[in-house]
């Protein structure tokens, strides 16, 4: 078949070459096709340098493959860049109903997992690849995070085999780092101690609403008194979503406490929506705003160390945190018989028996 004749504004170009004017601008480009392959390659306004180029491509035609060559050739499959899958996966983990707090820390662990992999083709990343990036997270001290993002990872490849972007996935060779949990565990005669160096009312009514629902400080600090009705304290935990209804003639016995008694406490001589609010105005907040979590963090924090010296603690470099009282609320109410794994609002029991272990924190009786 003769080749179709040249447009009449390409004649004095060689084969292969095309020009083409913007019609917006006027500006007129060059573009070479390849024959072999049909791809094209932009070559810019300037026509002589245009010609040149075409010219050197068309010469080594000589080293272009035989028919035969090119039919037994497997055709190259086009790029699949990690970074685009990864678009295309926060689509799909957006979809899941998750809380807006878990989706800001995926994204944020993609875009770690992006820098790291990015450029290259999803079917090209390897098990060694994944290993060694793993690895050197754990040899930083990154144990944790070197764990959170194997996961993640796992669940990347998971998703990009089922749509058909690569077909194995080079995260199931790899092991899990292991994790050392160095935070201390709050044993209960510590709390009491910390309790009684609490000199702030609202950090009071804070820890007794942490040890009696075993929430989260997220959770605590949203706690707003239209929430206790009908019986029932509603909780919408912020991590996931899960709801919760923790009647208020729930009780500590350990403690003497009653989540009724405690939320009518919360009630002082300031008006304010919200349960753990500030008594008075100051550089931080004003009177019956909610306490921001830092100072939660905070005077919990010192109220710690002021008991600790009194009663001649040694605090190692992980000291218990506030969120410890959501693993000693976990121990009590198992303790007293009740089912903590509801009371926590975990999906599985395995999350629920890691906040139950006491570290060796305490004493264990043998009759």
């Amino acid at each position: 078949m003769a080749p179709r004749p040249r447009n009449a504004g390409s004649k004095d170009l060689p084969p292969n070459l095309y020009r083409k004017t913007d019609a917006r601008n006027g500006v007129t480009y060059y573009t070479y096709r390849d024959p072999v392959n049909g791809r094209v390659f932009g070559l810019g306004k300037d026509k002589e340098a245009a010609i040149r180029e075409a010219v050197a491509a068309n010469h080594a035609d000589h080293v272009r493959p035989t028919l035969k060559e090119r039919i037994a050739e497997k055709p190259s499959a086009p790029q699949r860049a990690f970074s685009d899958w990864i678009a295309e996966y926060k689509s799909i983990y957006q979809e899941r109903s998750q809380s807006p707090k878990t989706v800001s820390t995926v994204n944020t662990r993609l875009k770690r997992i992006d820098r790291e992999f990015g450029v290259r083709d999803i079917r090209d990343i390897s098990t060694m690849n994944i290993a060694q990036f793993l690895s050197g997270l754990s040899k930083e001290g990154k144990a944790q995070m070197s764990k959170a993002l194997r996961s993640l990872l796992r669940d990347v490849f998971v998703e990009a085999i089922a749509a058909g972007w690569c077909e194995s996935n080079p995260v199931d060779a790899t092991k899990a780092a292991r994790v050392t949990i160095k935070r201390e565990r709050l044993t209960l005669d510590f709390w009491k101690a910390i309790y009684a160096e609490a000199d702030i009312p609202w950090l009071k009514r804070a820890m007794e609403l942490a040890v009696l629902t075993g929430q989260r400080r997220d959770d605590i600090r949203s706690m707003v008194f239209k929430d206790d009705r009908d019986g029932y304290l509603h909780v919408v935990q912020s991590k996931t979503g899960t709801r919760l209804r923790i009647s208020t003639t729930l009780r500590l016995e350990a403690l003497n406490l009653e989540l009724a008694t405690v939320i009518k406490a919360c009630r002082d001589r300031v008006v304010s929506q919200h349960l753990i609010h500030y008594f008075r105005s100051a550089s931080r907040g004003k009177a019956g705003q909610a306490v921001a979590l830092q100072a939660m963090t905070r005077e919990f924090a010192n109220a710690r160390d002021r008991a600790a010296i009194k009663l001649g603690i040694v605090l190692g470099k992980q000291p218990p945190t506030f969120h410890e009282m959501r693993s000693l609320a976990a121990r009590l109410h198992k303790a007293e018989g009740r089912d903590a794994q509801k009371l926590l609002g975990h999906k599985s029991s395995t999350m629920t028996n890691l906040y139950q272990d006491i570290r060796g924190a305490e004493w264990i009786d043998v009759a």
